[in-house]
Order: C-alpha cells, then sequence, then structure tokens
C-alpha cells in the first residue's frame, strides 16, 4: 500500500508540475503573440503611410514633368533665331543690314522742364468715421 500511495503521490506532484509547466507555456505564447501583432500593426501602419507618401510623390512628380515640359517648349520658343533677331532689332538698339540707327538726344544748352507730380491729399479719418467703416462695412 504504501508504494502505491507513494505512486500516487508522485503521479499527483507531476500532474501539478505538467499543469504549472503548461500554464507557462500558455503565458508565454500569449505574450509572444501580443509582440507578434504589435509588429504586424506598426509594420501595416509603416506600409500604408509608405504608400500614401508614394501617391503623393506620383503625384508631385507627374506635375513637375508637366512644368518640365512647358518650360523645356519656352526655352525652345526664346531661343529661335526669328524671336532672338525680332527681340535684337526692337529692344536690344541693333540694326539690320542696311538700316541705320538714329538716337535722340536732347539738344545742347536746353534743360528739360520737370513736370512736378501732384501729391495726393488723404486726409485723416476721423475716429467715428473709422468706426463706421468698421461696423457698417463703408
Amino acid at each position: 500500500m504504501a508504494a502505491s500511495s507513494k505512486m500516487a503521490n508522485e503521479m499527483a506532484s507531476g500532474n501539478k508540475e505538467k499543469q504549472r509547466f503548461s500554464g507557462m507555456w500558455v503565458i508565454i505564447f500569449i505574450v509572444a503573440g501580443i509582440l507578434i501583432l504589435g509588429d504586424l500593426n506598426r509594420r501595416m501602419a509603416d506600409a500604408r503611410r509608405l504608400d500614401r507618401d508614394a501617391r503623393a510623390l506620383e503625384t508631385e512628380v507627374a506635375h513637375l514633368e508637366t512644368e518640365s515640359g512647358i518650360l523645356q517648349t519656352k526655352v525652345a520658343e526664346v531661343t529661335s533665331e526669328s524671336l532672338v533677331g525680332e527681340w535684337a532689332h526692337g529692344e536690344g538698339g541693333m540694326v539690320r543690314e542696311g538700316e541705320i540707327l538714329v538716337a535722340p538726344i536732347a539738344p545742347l544748352g536746353v534743360t528739360p522742364v520737370a513736370t512736378p507730380t501732384p501729391k495726393p491729399s488723404l486726409r485723416e479719418p476721423s475716429n467715428w468715421e473709422v468706426w463706421w467703416a468698421l461696423l457698417f462695412g463703408r
């Protein structure tokens, strides 16, 4: 009998150790699962942020490509021979073959008369006019 009670005690203590051991594994698995889910959530948030940034950059690149095309067209127009010649003749003061450049100058001894610019007469509004304008929108 003593041997059977000893065996029963060993089985009971082994069972308790087994339950304690399996409970410890459950806790370890739960903690590991929480850590894995947290990491997965962080990675998904990073992926969403990167996707949003990629779409914003694609829009900006498309806008810059359009602007680049417009600027290249303007550069091609501005550097064309006809436009450069037109500017040089009209604003640059250059002459074409067979033309003579005439630059008007004032005659000697004559001083130009400056016309005075009238000063606008701004009167200061009174306090009640300022308040009236602020309140009633005049």
